[in-house]
């Protein structure tokens, strides 16, 4: 039997945004309820489509699809527009900074979904929604308390942080650890 490794595709958050976005996580922490896992800036990416646990065949079938795809598509640039919780701030679970819908980026993403689909991929069921997940908030979280973050995420003035150049898509794998997950890049596709 082959082993499996867990796997998703998706853009890095661009080197310049890490540091603004590290210094808006760290002044929420200093009042955050316990229960919440930031996401450290570093493994900060918008999930194009995230895979499970796939075999070493699998994985190579992926990355020639995402190949054949990104050959098609041109750099493009995205604009965060916002932050918020889903489901909603009243039962907050992902706690997020939006980013524009763009043709591009909508375009990119129907395109993997579709190939990935002929892989025996399930196409997503929901609307895509483009966000960086910033926090995760578990079952022990105070749902008051969480909420009181709200404040703090509708002052953050995300639609003033530079544009975000995306020039490539990476294939990463991803091992949880105890301290936090650890993302490896199976292959990058850069964007012709």
């Amino acid at each position: 039997m082959e082993d499996k490794l867990r796997a998703f595709i998706a853009i890095e958050l661009a080197p310049e945004l890490k540091g603004t976005i590290a210094s808006f996580e760290s002044g929420l922490k200093t009042t955050e309820p316990p229960g919440l896992r930031w996401v450290k800036p570093d493994l900060l990416h918008l999930t194009l489509k995230f895979l499970g646990d796939i075999t070493q065949t699998q994985a190579q079938e992926v990355s020639r699809a995402i190949s054949r795809v990104v050959v098609d598509n041109h750099p493009f640039q995205l604009q965060f527009i916002g932050t918020g919780a889903f489901p909603n701030w009243r039962k907050a679970r992902t706690l997020w900074m939006g980013l524009n819908k763009s043709i591009e980026l909508d375009s990119l993403f129907q395109q993997l979904d579709a190939a990935l689909g002929e892989l025996g991929f399930f196409p997503e069921d929901k609307p895509f929604s483009p966000h960086l997940t910033v926090c995760r908030v578990s079952d022990t979280a105070d749902p008051r308390k969480v909420q009181q973050l709200q404040k703090g995420f509708d002052a953050f003035p995300a639609s003033t942080l530079p544009l975000w150049k995306v020039n490539e898509v990476v294939f990463f794998k991803s091992v949880l650890k105890p301290g936090g997950p650890i993302y490896t890049p199976i292959s990058k596709h850069i964007l012709k």
